[in-house]
């Protein structure tokens, strides 16, 4: 019977330390392959600063040759890494490369001034789609002036970016054409079709001759096309506006009882507004006094909130010195302490860092942004900025947010700001790039206006849709992917 039992007990003993090894083992093999990416995440860092700054310099547009070939040799070294060879070489040649890249980037936004601006152009007009032909030659032949200026040769990359210039000009001017005008000659089609003259002839008399004179502008001076833009926006936004007048006008014809109505309506959409303002509204002699007393109380909130914001930044700039004081207090004190000590200096320093965090969550909000930590770097993804459809201009709505993000920043006094601007994949891929960096210089833009950064600490980066975060095949997925991301890198 012992003998029995004696038995049964050294399998017991033998299955659990075969159990045991095989966790051990899977443990060994995951920390290896965490700790063989931080590895390489260390090794890659200077590259991986180097490719950021060249992109927010757009050298894979200005510096095609260099930049391509420090691509090239940049995935080679990844690819030698994951084969256990020695990639230090490789790392400085394409350190060296993207050097060049960004250097002959600076020189060629100077050679090529007019000619990006040209290109910015057509691209806001969606020259991609309206002018497809003449856009895709403007293209090659500024490709073939980026590497002729590679090559040293300026005056003749300078002639060169003059004919490129006038192409771009060209689908320019076909895109306003083909989108603006002719949308707008659209709308007044149908309003002619409704009618529209005889409900809303003020508004569509406006419009028509707001694209009568964006039409003789284009055909009388090329290059007043932003002031031709402007006026067949406006005559779009009148035929629009004749459109609504006319159907409401037509609702209220047949019973006078319409028209209190309507006016009764407005008075609520008024007095919506005048009670959320503290005021008792009140329409017995009309609009005018109420709009006023709306108007004095939205002067004198902006007023406060300047107040505020200019006390938020004085006490964040007090914590942003204190916060040094203490790092290096922190330093002095690591010195002087003993190896054994070094240890729990480590751990303090890690739960600083989670204190640090959960601080940054705190100021923005978890519905406002997410926070991560990819090695040294940390990645703020703004999920409560939105831009609208197509444009790159920051609404007053997530000023409040920005303010937040800049006491974050304050935080980090000595890490390098990159601002990423990142779309779905709707759209041309190009025009998508460019609406990403723009995007991302706006932000980059408001931060510098309100905080004391100079332009060796802050850049911005379109990627466009070539960095997805999640599938582009939903619409949820779709609105993960248009975000902005602020990566914070200590500098080497």
């Amino acid at each position: 019977m012992n003998s029995k039992k004696t038995s049964e007990g050294k399998k017991s003993l033998m299955m659990m330390s075969f159990i045991l090894a095989i966790i051990t083992s899977f443990l060994f093999v995951t920390n290896s392959g965490i700790a063989q990416d931080d590895i390489k995440s260390r090794i890659f860092q200077k590259a991986d600063m180097a490719l950021k700054k060249a992109k927010a310099e757009q050298a894979d547009l200005l510096s095609p040759t260099n930049y391509a070939k420090a691509m090239e040799k940049y995935e080679d070294a990844s690819k030698d890494f994951d084969r256990g060879k020695n990639v230090q070489k490789k790392i400085t040649e394409i350190n060296t490369l993207l050097e060049s890249a960004i250097e002959n980037s600076k020189l060629a936004k100077i050679t090529f001034s007019h000619l990006l601006i040209a290109r910015e152009d057509a691209l806001e007009v969606n020259s991609v789609e309206f002018s497809q032909e003449l856009y895709e030659k403007a293209e090659e032949e500024f490709y073939d002036a980026a590497k002729t200026l590679e090559k040293g040769s300026v005056k003749k990359a300078k002639e060169k970016s003059i004919k490129v210039e006038k192409l771009f000009r060209e689908a320019e001017l076909v895109a306003i054409k083909v989108s603006i005008i002719g949308n707008v000659k659209n709308l007044l089609n149908r309003a002619q079709e409704q009618n529209v003259h005889k409900y809303a002839p003020i508004s569509l008399k406006t419009s028509q001759s707001l694209l009568l004179e964006a039409e003789k502008i284009l055909n009388s001076n090329r290059s007043a096309k932003t002031e031709a833009r402007e006026n067949a926006e406006k005559a779009k936004y009148e035929v629009n506006h004749a459109l609504y007048l006319a159907n409401l006008i037509k609702s209220l014809k047949g019973n006078d009882a319409n028209w209190e109505k309507l006016i009764l309506k407005n008075e609520n959409y008024m007095a919506q507004i005048l009670t959320n303002l503290g005021f008792e509204p009140a329409f017995d002699e009309g609009f005018e006094k109420p709009v006023k007393s709306a108007v004095l109380a939205i002067q004198n909130l902006k007023k406060e909130i300047k107040q505020m914001s200019d006390e938020i930044s004085s006490q964040d700039q007090m914590m942003a010195s204190l916060q040094s004081d203490l790092n290096n207090l922190k330093a002095e004190l690591d010195k002087s302490k003993e190896k054994q000590e070094g240890l729990k200096a480590k751990l303090l320093l890690e739960q600083q860092e989670r204190d640090k965090f959960k601080k940054i969550e705190s100021i923005l909000g978890r519905e406002q942004a997410k926070v991560f930590r990819e090695g040294d770097q940390i990645r703020i993804r703004l999920m409560g900025l939105n831009f609208k459809s197509g444009k790159a201009v920051i609404e007053p709505d997530f000023f409040n947010l920005l303010t937040q993000l800049q006491r974050v920043i304050r935080l980090f006094p000595k890490h390098y700001i990159t601002i990423e601007g990142h779309t779905d994949n709707l759209g041309d891929e190009r025009l998508n790039q460019s609406l990403s960096l723009k995007r991302a210089k706006a932000v980059m833009t408001y931060l510098m206006a309100n905080m004391e950064l100079s332009v060796q600490q802050i850049s911005a980066i379109g990627y466009g849709e070539s960095k997805p975060i999640a599938s582009n095949a939903t619409q949820t997925g779709r609105k993960r992917n248009r975000r902005i991301d602020v990566v914070l890198s200590p500098t080497p």
